[in-house]
């Protein structure tokens, strides 16, 4: 009980903050996720104080800015480490690749599936979803690192 109260919770904690400095990392790196971080927020900013020098209300285009921001930090950050920390922990998935992998996967797709991205992406957007990957199996090897090597706890032998 011990685990589920304290290991886990911490474990997934350092996960989604290497995540957040692998996602910083990446945008060194990569000029689309730089763009993607940098450059939206740029673009947001110009584009809520556009609308304030003209001289309409740009509050409802911050709050739907926000709740995208957010969702977005869910769908990559979150959700993926703790759906696949929940998993290995009712299925006893101990394996490092598996919980690498299987983060990996969530952080790239999740996104994808929220935006309801329906064409084939563009080699720009597939550097992106590659680096999403990325960020995911880091947070994936982390969590693994910390509490997935005992995974569902122990074992029980019989014998």
């Amino acid at each position: 009980m011990l685990r589920w109260l304290l290991l886990i919770p911490f474990a997934l904690l350092f996960a989604m903050g290497t995540g957040l400095f692998a996602m910083m990392a990446a945008s060194v790196v990569s000029p689309g996720i730089a763009l993607l971080i940098g450059g939206g927020v740029e673009r947001l900013l110009d584009a809520l104080f556009g609308l304030a020098e003209n001289g309409i209300d740009p509050t409802p285009a911050a709050q739907a800015a926000v709740s995208l921001l957010g969702r977005l930090g869910l769908a990559i950050i979150v959700a993926p480490v703790v759906l696949v920390a929940v998993g290995s922990e009712l299925f006893r998935l101990r394996s490092g690749l598996i919980q690498s992998g299987l983060t990996g996967l969530l952080a790239a797709l999740l996104p994808l599936a929220m935006l309801r991205l329906a064409r084939t992406p563009t080699s720009a957007e597939l550097q992106v979803i590659s680096a999403l990957f990325l960020i995911g199996a880091a947070m994936g090897f982390v969590y693994w690192l910390i509490a997935g090597r005992g995974a569902g706890g122990e074992r029980s032998v019989t014998g």
